[in-house]
């Protein structure tokens, strides 16, 4: 049992050294100065009484020289409106999907929840044809509306199988005291489904700032951060290793933040996907 057990622990501990190895090569490069990296000696640390300053400096190069300010306020309002917009229409469509009586609600769900069967590139040029009719190519609100209904096919997944943990009971009860559909949703499904809203605005949030492809793709102007740390890192020739690694930190504060505040009610949340 010893050895199992043993065995166990080894491959655990690998896995964590081999998940753990670029992260930390991330963070040495991240506290050099550029006259300091060095290839040939990686691993070797500066002064610790100049790491403050290499860090300092490698994020305010960063920041002006991939002009990162602009970028990471349009990632902001795609990331939080792809998040917040889609949880919103998908509690919407989860309640009326579990909680109604509607028509074929499996056709419905299926209907809404293959477009994430695709890969999204089949999606790029009619949407650019979509957004050029509008008037909306190369505008936040086009780019914006386009995350938005990325996002909502996964967010209604993740509504729907909360929904049915919520017990029928609740929503009779009330129809019985005289309260509407609506009223129902708004005083029961929403304040149940907290811990569903912090899986999708969590899950959503990330990804819409991660996303390259659409805000290469359909913007010109009012691209996302990541473009600008993809910017700059083709300019690695002109561009030290540590001022790269000081973008990258910078464009996964915002995420990381994101997943420290919501934890608590995201753990729930999985953990009752999980157990559905």
């Amino acid at each position: 049992m010893w050895i199992k057990r043993f065995a166990v622990y080894c491959i655990v501990s690998i896995l964590a050294l081999v998940w753990l190895f670029p992260f930390a090569a991330f963070v040495v490069s991240l506290v050099k100065s550029p006259d300091e990296f060095d290839v040939l000696e990686f691993w070797a640390l500066p002064s610790l009484k100049h790491i403050p300053r290499n860090l300092i400096e490698n994020i305010a190069y960063a920041w002006s020289r991939a002009n990162i300010g602009n970028n990471f306020f349009n990632s902001f309002i795609y990331a939080s409106a792809a998040g917040v917009g889609s949880a919103f229409v998908a509690s919407l469509a989860g309640y009326a999907l579990v909680h109604l009586s509607i028509r074929a609600p499996q056709a419905w769900f299926l209907g809404i929840f293959a477009g994430n069967l695709f890969p999204f590139q089949m999606f790029l040029i009619p949407l650019y044809v979509f957004l050029t009719t509008l008037n909306l190519y190369d505008t936040r609100l086009g780019l914006t509306l386009v995350y938005l209904g990325i996002c909502v096919p996964f967010a209604l997944f993740v509504y729907r199988n909360y929904a049915f943990t919520i017990p029928r009971e609740l929503f009779d009860a009330a129809k019985i005291d005289g309260a509407s559909p609506f009223d129902s949703y708004i005083h029961i499904f929403l304040p149940l489904s907290k811990a569903a809203f912090a899986v999708v605005f969590v899950f959503q949030f990330t990804w819409t700032w991660n996303d390259l492809l659409f805000g290469l793709v359909l913007s010109e102007n009012y691209r996302p951060v990541m473009t600008a740390l993809s910017k700059l890192s083709g300019l690695r020739a002109a561009v030290p290793v540590p001022v790269l690694s000081a973008g990258a930190l910078i464009a996964s504060v915002p995420t990381i933040l994101t997943m420290l505040l919501l934890q608590r009610f995201f753990i729930r949340g999985f953990t009752v996907q999980i157990e559905k």
